[in-house]
């Protein structure tokens, strides 16, 4: 028994970590504005649309989330591009 103890100590010294995140794990908020112009509260879907083509120009996808919301002529997409 104690062979094995000395064993599975042994080789559990032997593992090498996990790998660590380098980049941004926690999106943070885009706001959007329709080409520099505000956008109306009705225009949540087209926002949503410039946001998703910010997001992919970067390589990325937009988080939608409940928390999205219209302020002061931009949309405000709380998670961002993951």
């Amino acid at each position: 028994m104690a062979a094995a103890l000395t064993l599975t100590t042994a080789l559990a010294a032997c593992v090498s970590p996990a790998p660590q995140a380098t980049g941004p794990v926690v999106a943070g908020p885009l706001r959007v504005t329709n080409n520099g112009m505000p956008f109306t509260m009705d225009q949540g879907a087209r926002a949503k649309r410039v946001a998703m083509d910010t997001c992919a120009a970067q390589g990325r996808s937009l988080r939608p989330s409940i928390y999205d919301r219209f302020d002061g002529g931009a949309w405000v997409f709380a998670e961002g591009c993951a």
